[in-house]
């Protein structure tokens, strides 16, 4: 069961970078290719925004899912060593803020491309949200990694 839930976790971590680096990738092509800061509303601007959330939110909630499965499995009790300890709390907390984050600043991103109406709209806050959670999950996975 225990290899079931770690592929599950490892998985889901994959697809939800992935999401994420497409995002941080993807919308500042747009701004170049309109030649300005800003990105024009368009339908893919909003439709890659929703994608992000279509997969990143729900394998965010599979890496938690799955962490918490892990966690108890193990049973481990208070002798937990600290890189652990990390995981299990820094790791939650970065997955319940990335929810709400990207997914508060997605639907206002959604919201102003949709009003815009063909103006330009800055998205420059949804990126960077999107890039700290990347940086975020990088960290716990590197002190995971190193079992610090």
């Amino acid at each position: 069961m225990f290899g079931f839930l770690l592929f599950l976790h490892l998985a889901g971590l994959m697809v939800w970078l992935g999401a994420l680096l497409a995002v941080v990738v993807i919308l500042p092509m747009l701004y170049k290719q309109s030649g300005a800061a800003t990105a024009h509303a368009n339908p893919f601007a909003s439709r890659i925004i929703r994608v992000f959330g279509m997969l990143a939110h729900p394998a965010a909630a599979i890496v938690l899912i799955s962490g918490v499965f892990m966690i108890i499995d193990m049973d481990l009790g208070q002798d937990k060593p600290l890189w652990l300890e990390i995981m299990e709390k820094g790791g939650g907390t970065v997955i319940l803020l990335a929810l709400a984050w990207t997914g508060i600043l997605g639907r206002k991103a959604r919201k102003r491309l949709i009003a815009a109406a063909g103006q330009a709209v800055t998205l420059t806050g949804y990126r960077t949200a999107s890039a700290s959670i990347m940086v975020l999950i990088l960290s716990i996975v590197l002190i995971v990694s190193l079992k610090i």
